[in-house]
């Protein structure tokens, strides 16, 4: 089983019925028993679907889709995820100022496969906002996520569970992760990085 090391470039893809549904470059921070954290970074070439925001759904329904080369820009990210935990914890800033936006509690598969390039997971649609001062949080996409379970994207049961693992994560994070999270705020990459370069190797099931 590969394992990286601080500043290996990976590639962290959404997969949707066995299909590459987006494929993002990233730069490893950590990669431990109990903790995988990558960087995101602003000008990253990476994979996503031809279609706009209002589509995805639908698209993702139809199990039809084409892929194009978009650039991630606008914010820097942290992803950390928990393996075996079915989320991520995202810390957000604004680029080019890295003034902090807060948290988003990502509700996704655990990391459920390591390729040789990187790691796979399937993102759940809501989402968790957290505020600056993790006193406060808000559900994000919530709309959408009806309409995902309205279009047999997920089950009534899975809705609720989605839902439940969200505000579990929350809780945690606003409480006994609080610390870590002040901590991720500070976090920043080392000058010396430079932008993982989108490969072939995404395409690869």
């Amino acid at each position: 089983m590969t394992h990286w090391s601080f500043g290996d470039h990976v590639i962290f893809r959404q997969i949707w019925r066995e299909r590459v549904w987006a494929a993002i470059p990233a730069t490893i921070i950590e990669d431990r028993l109990d903790m995988i954290s990558v960087y995101v970074a602003p000008g990253t070439k990476f994979i996503g679907p031809a279609c706009t925001r209002q589509e995805y759904l639908h698209v993702q329904a139809s199990g039809e889709w084409n892929l194009m080369v978009y650039e991630w820009i606008g914010q820097h990210h942290v992803w950390a995820s928990i393996p075996g935990e079915a989320y991520s914890i995202w810390t957000i800033w604004s680029d080019p100022d890295w003034s902090h936006l807060g948290w988003k509690i990502n509700p996704e598969t655990p990391i459920k496969r390591r390729t040789n390039f990187g790691f796979d997971t399937t993102d759940h649609v809501l989402d968790v906002v957290l505020d600056i001062d993790l006193n406060s949080w808000q559900w994000k996409d919530e709309d959408e996520f009806a309409e995902a379970i309205a279009l047999a994207l997920f089950t009534s049961i899975d809705g609720e569970h989605i839902r439940q693992t969200a505000l579990r994560a929350t809780t945690e994070a606003m409480t006994n992760r609080r610390e870590q999270l002040q901590q991720w705020a500070a976090w920043r990459p080392p000058t010396r990085w430079e932008l993982p370069v989108l490969t072939d190797r995404w395409k690869i099931i």
